[in-house]
């Protein structure tokens, strides 16, 4: 009898580092927000400088980190990552410089966790899975689902008992001990033969697992590594910019507070509803005919809160907005790795970033001026919907186009 393939191994290791880093760095964020401004005699709109700083480096970092890992044993860059980690909780923890502190969020932070694990992790997965890859990168997203759930909480817990500084020693010691030993536990790379290709359509693949990456500029000049790119982005952007609207939305509909924040409940319970669906039917369909329904589902969502005027209608949208979301980042992952090729993942993955992070700056910015210039987000879902529309086109359109053959990419 057969025991379970390591790969699922990789997957729980996964669910764990993305609870983690989720749950202890970006949803914890707002949980230091008082404290830290009232020591050092921060506005609101200074302190939030810190998260911007951080997603700026995130999105700065992440080709570099992602090119490092298709070269460098992944092993190597999970234990500088988590080590990385610890430092920089240490020095936040420590630090009475705003400048200091600041760099430490603009490099150091944003360098450990994708090295420790939001690059490292879906990398590996990518490596492990071929046939199954979908439902692979689909269910390591539980573990975005359970941060906020598991750990948040006890970051809160810890600040409240010691004080914000001695909260950030403790959980930064802890994700060093937990990540370490999770990068000394697992095989970074599978063996000839090992790795999984049974499913019922298996996902195509244009390398082995020790083949060398593709160099940045061959991805640069592909036309398919842009369409998949930016398409995904705006709609990934979208729907950010749909949950930042949500709340105010319906509080300008006269719900009350707690019906507002019922919204964003529902949106998230929804996405753990769409990622268990998608494990189960992520390898069965089209990767670009899945992602083109989930950007049309996007549409769908715009459409709703367009012409919403009622509770029950804004939760149904929040709902379809909590499940697209779910299932839309591990499709997306998945489609990379068989587009480009498991090997040149970190490097497509890093690339992909920044391309995410400016998009997401300049929806959500243009979400707030359309409200501002216009009295309302009818202008901005408008535009949502139409952009959604565009993307959902552009994706389609890959279905004509097949993933680009080895000797080409060497030849860029």
């Amino acid at each position: 009898m057969r025991g379970l393939y390591y790969g699922w191994r990789i997957v729980a290791a996964a669910v764990v580092v993305y609870a983690l880093i989720i749950g202890s760095i970006y949803s914890a964020f707002g949980l230091f927000v008082l404290p830290v401004s009232a020591e050092f005699h921060l506005s609101r709109a200074e302190m939030n400088t810190g998260l911007i700083l951080f997603n700026l480096g995130a999105a700065a970092l992440a080709p570099f980190v992602g090119r490092a890992l298709d070269r460098l044993p992944a092993r190597r860059m999970m234990l500088s990552g988590s080590i990385l980690m610890g430092l920089s909780f240490a020095t936040l923890a420590l630090s009475h410089s705003l400048w200091l502190s600041a760099a430490v969020l603009l490099v150091a932070l944003p360098a450990a966790a994708a090295s420790s694990g939001t690059l490292t992790m879906p990398l590996l997965v990518a490596r492990w899975f071929v046939g199954r890859r979908g439902r692979a990168m689909a269910l390591t997203s539980i573990g975005i689902a359970l941060g906020p759930v598991a750990v948040t909480p006890l970051v809160g817990l810890a600040i409240e008992a010691y004080g914000w500084r001695h909260a950030l020693l403790i959980i930064g010691a802890a994700l060093t001990v937990i990540l370490i030993g999770v990068a000394l536990s697992i095989r970074a790379r599978p063996g000839a033969g090992e790795v999984e290709t049974s499913a019922a359509q298996p996902a195509p693949s244009m390398d082995t697992p020790a083949e060398a990456p593709r160099k940045v500029a061959a991805f640069l000049r592909m036309p398919q590594f842009w369409m998949i790119g930016l398409s995904a982005s705006v709609v990934m952007a979208i729907g950010q910019a749909l949950l930042a609207s949500l709340v105010p939305l319906g509080r300008e509909m006269g719900l009350t507070l707690m019906q507002a924040t019922s919204l964003v409940s529902i949106m998230g319970g929804a996405g753990l509803v769409g990622t268990l669906v998608l494990s189960a039917v992520a390898d069965r369909v089209d990767r670009v005919v899945l992602l083109t329904v989930l950007f049309l589902l996007n549409a769908v969502v715009n459409t709703g809160l367009l012409f919403s005027h009622s509770y029950p209608l804004l939760l149904a949208c929040a709902a379809l907005l909590g499940a697209g979301n779910g299932a839309l980042t591990p499709t997306f992952f998945a489609l990379l790795a068989d587009r480009f090729g498991a090997a040149s993942f970190g490097t497509t993955r890093g690339l992909t970033q920044p391309m995410m992070s400016v998009v997401s700056i300049v929806t959500i910015r243009f979400a707030g001026e359309a409200f501002d210039r216009f009295g309302g987000y009818g202008v901005a879902f408008g535009v949502f919907l139409v952009v959604d529309l565009i993307a959902a086109g552009v994706m389609l359109s890959l279905c004509f186009s097949p993933p680009p053959a080895v000797d080409s990419v060497r030849a860029a």
